[in-house]
């Protein structure tokens, strides 16, 4: 039995809001205590949101495409991939591989023997966002640290959007993908289950969520930080989930997809040029190491001390 559509947005907003608050604050968090000393992509530019936005485009084909055994294994080295990067300056060597280790091993069993159950279900999500919750942190700072600025993450996500608008709204392959190949493990999204509903939020709109707000603290400090979690918060995750209630915007099965972007893209741009426009140029990362947002105070003067005469310079006195 279907539950109504208010319960299933209500359920939907629960986990968006959890999604990309963890995202954005986990990659705060992490940006505000590890260096990356030497990103392995060099410093970001424009061509290089053209190849991130192209890769995430043509990830629903490698599910069309490919045997699943072939797309396990790709999903396998990418996420070792970015679990190793981000987590590498935290973790001893043996400690960093035995808990990808683990992480991966258990997401492949979990995939493969315990969704017979809704139980099962819930711990294959909460197990699977964990490791997509990972990724988005570490990938974000990589990109973040590595030279990405506001105005790249605002214009992916602007991209984003148009993605989602002809591809979910107008032609619904994401949703079918969606339906054909969720609960496949190390599936690219974090979520939950109740009953026979399921609530998803995508890597992708969680890697924007953690960029955004991690580019916004470099770039303008904590007023910019402020406005990039409201708009988040808001367009994210509220706007795309309530807007349900309003429009036909889940399809006749109520599996609950929301193409988040289209809401956050144009929002994303107009804080940014918002940003600019009071606040001026985005400072580098460079210019964030040395400001107070990272933590660095200039230290405090110190009287100087009287120094204390030595024996010699003392004066005798004259005698009569």
């Amino acid at each position: 039995m279907n539950s109504p559509q208010w319960v299933l947005s209500t359920f939907q907003l629960a986990v968006a809001l959890i999604g990309a608050a963890a995202a954005s604050l986990g990659a705060l968090m992490y940006f505000r205590r590890v260096r990356m000393d030497r990103p392995a992509i060099g410093r970001f530019n424009g061509r290089d949101v053209v190849i991130l936005f192209t890769l995430l485009v043509i990830l629903p084909a490698f599910y069309l495409l490919v045997p699943r055994w072939a797309l396990e294994s790709l999903l396998v080295v990418t996420y070792m991939a970015a679990l190793s990067i981000g987590f590498q300056p935290l973790l001893s060597p043996p400690k960093l591989w035995l808990g990808i280790g683990l992480l991966i091993g258990a997401d492949l069993w979990l995939g493969q023997h315990a969704l017979g159950t809704v139980f099962g279900w819930q711990v294959f999500w909460t197990e699977n966002s964990l490791i997509v919750m990972l990724a988005a942190i570490s990938v974000a700072n990589l990109y973040v640290q590595g030279g990405m600025q506001l105005r790249h993450v605002a214009w992916f996500a602007a991209g984003l959007a148009i993605y989602d608008s002809i591809f979910t709204l107008g032609f619904p392959i994401t949703n079918l993908l969606v339906r054909d190949f969720v609960g496949y493990p190390l599936f690219p999204a974090m979520g939950m289950r109740i009953s026979f509903n399921e609530a998803i939020v995508g890597l992708g709109d969680l890697l924007v969520y953690a960029a955004f707000t991690i580019a916004a603290v470099k770039a303008y400090g904590k007023p910019a930080l402020r406005l990039a979690l409201t708009l988040i918060l808001v367009f994210g995750a509220a706007m795309p989930t309530l807007s349900g209630l309003l429009i036909n915007y889940i399809d006749a099965r109520l599996d609950v997809i929301i193409p988040a972007q289209t809401w956050f893209g144009p929002a994303a741009i107009l804080g940014y040029l918002w940003l600019r426009r009071r606040y001026g140029p985005e400072r580098t990362m460079k210019e964030y190491l040395a400001s107070t947002d990272a933590g660095r105070r200039e230290a405090p003067p110190v009287a100087p001390v009287p120094e204390e005469p030595s024996p010699d310079a003392v004066s005798k006195p004259v005698s009569a």
